[in-house]
């Protein structure tokens, strides 16, 4: 029997009463519980101290109740649909982490086999496209690998004929998305609400896995913002009420960030790497702590053991990271335990292939292919995102989602104004074709006062092509730079076979 504070879902507050409530195990022994049960005492258990918390706080851990939706009834809450779905997923996806790998793959060839069903028959670009698969009853890996791989090029050619002309019951809306992911060439990808509620499952197993306090105070350093002021507090945990989430827009300089971090004081950092290591920089060189802070956590690039060390010696905290991309949501997630990552199999069936098209084994370096299992709107099957990656050995922790030891995706440099000051250059190739017939683009700093734009294009540009081109990339920047214009056969790939589509030469 264990003793714990009880917070009030509708007060936001911890009360004064203490309840005894048996463990999980006991309660799973008892009887099958509601969907959301587990993810309550999971949450209570996973809790980690924080900073700043009181000696009577630290010895009794608090249970985080989800947000009820009745009113005057707290506990046992009553969420609302969609809350209840995330819970009711979180509850499966607590089970699953730890099954076998042999069983995770058997379920998800069942999956794929609903999505190829529904793709060859609503879908017209997939219509022929899994001969390979013809007479069988089950869909083996050995026929799944026959299947060609979908590239981006693909997407840009055949986007409408990859939607599906009939969608089933029950994905809700569709959504659409853009991105430029990691070949600097724009996409537009349908998805629909049933991804977003995956999507949001697994951002809560994220916070689950870390431990974080629900109570704290977040802050994120990540998506542009009009205003360089944050925009309207929320919360940050799918399916609970929770401590508020505080924005500021990437684009401030890192001396502006660091100085909304010390007066916002928060307990937790979302941000880009690149990003993180200006922030560090910046405390480090200048003296200033974040003493609050009791994690840090980093997407959307590489991260380096570099950075990971730097993090632990400026700030004394450990780095998480999540493997992400904006077609398919979350990939993998860092392991709790140990640096590399956890593929979300229960979302994502991932592949890393040789340049013949074989599959590779733990410590090989090849193509990162992935099939999204639930987007039925516009089905990405064996999908080449532009990355590449490593498979690792089973992990120590238990867990039977497959491991990536290495993940080699884009990294993006800090752009370097006149003054000195850094800041995350706010350049997307993604959107440049409104403004001309560009195919492929680049930004390079050269100094601190000169950028080039180099670009494939379709045709030539017209003059009136090169003003509206120069105006889109300076208003996104913020800075009157000169902007010279260079167009060019061909944009190379790193050494690492990666797209950068912003480079700064400026030391």
């Amino acid at each position: 029997m264990t003793k714990w504070a009880v917070y009030d879902s509708h007060t936001r507050s911890f009360g004064k009463w203490i309840v005894t409530v048996v463990p999980l195990t006991s309660v799973l022994l008892l009887s099958k519980p509601p969907s959301w049960v587990s993810a309550i005492f999971l949450v209570s258990s996973k809790v980690h101290e924080m900073r700043n918390r009181t000696a009577t706080d630290k010895e009794q851990s608090p249970i985080f109740i989800p947000w009820s939706s009745v009113a005057g009834i707290g506990w046992p809450a009553v969420p609302r649909q969609f809350e209840a779905r995330i819970l009711a997923l979180q509850y499966q996806l607590d089970q699953s982490q730890w099954w076998e790998a042999e069983a995770l793959q058997r379920l998800q060839l069942r999956q794929m086999e609903m999505l190829l069903v529904h793709a060859e028959r609503t879908v017209p670009f997939y219509r022929g496209r899994f001969k390979a698969l013809a007479g069988l009853k089950r869909v083996t890996m050995e026929a799944w690998r026959k299947i060609p791989t979908l590239l981006r090029t693909d997407i840009q050619d055949h986007g409408q004929d990859l939607v599906s002309r009939k969608m089933p019951e029950g994905h809700g809306r569709i959504r659409e998305i853009r991105s430029s992911g990691s070949t600097g060439r724009p996409i537009s990808v349908k998805t629909t609400d049933v991804t977003q509620l995956f999507f949001a499952a697994l951002n809560l197993r994220y916070h689950l896995w870390r431990s974080r306090d629900f109570r704290g105070k977040t802050a994120k350093i990540i998506r542009p913002i009009s205003s360089k002021s944050q925009i309207k507090p929320q919360g940050w945990v799918p399916g609970y009420n929770s401590g508020p989430m505080v924005s500021l827009g990437v684009t401030s300089t890192v001396a502006e960030q660091v100085a909304w971090l010390r007066e916002e004081d928060p307990h937790y950092l979302f941000t880009y790497p690149s990003n993180l290591r200006a922030i560090l920089d910046h405390c480090q060189n200048n003296g200033v702590e974040l003493s609050n802070l009791c994690g840090i956590a980093t997407m959307g690039e590489v991260v380096e053991d570099t950075l990971r060390a730097a993090c632990e010696e400026v700030l004394g905290l450990s780095l998480s990271d999540c493997y992400s991309a904006q077609e398919v949501g979350i990939i993998a997630l860092q392991c709790p335990d140990h640096p590399h990552y956890h593929v979300q199999s229960e979302r994502i069936f991932l592949e890393i292939l040789n340049n013949d098209g074989t599959p590779c084994g733990p410590g090989e370096t090849g193509r990162v292919v992935l099939t999204d299992l639930h987007n039925f709107a516009m089905p990405l099957i064996r999908y080449e995102i532009g990355d590449y990656g490593e498979f690792g050995e089973p992990c120590p922790c238990g867990r039977g989602l497959p491991v990536l030891s290495r993940i080699l995706g884009r990294q993006r440099n800090m752009l370097t104004l006149p003054s000195g000051d850094l800041i995350w250059p706010l350049f997307d190739s993604n959107n440049l074709d409104q403004y001309g017939p560009v195919g492929q683009a680049q930004l390079v700093q050269r100094t601190t006062e000169e950028l080039e734009l180099r670009m494939v294009v379709k045709k030539a540009l017209k003059p009136r092509d090169e003003k509206c081109l120069r105006k889109a990339v300076l208003d996104r920047l913020g800075h009157p730079f000169t902007l010279n214009l260079v167009c060019v056969d061909e944009i190379p790939r790193l050494a690492n076979g990666k797209f950068e589509d912003f480079m700064s030469e400026v030391k």
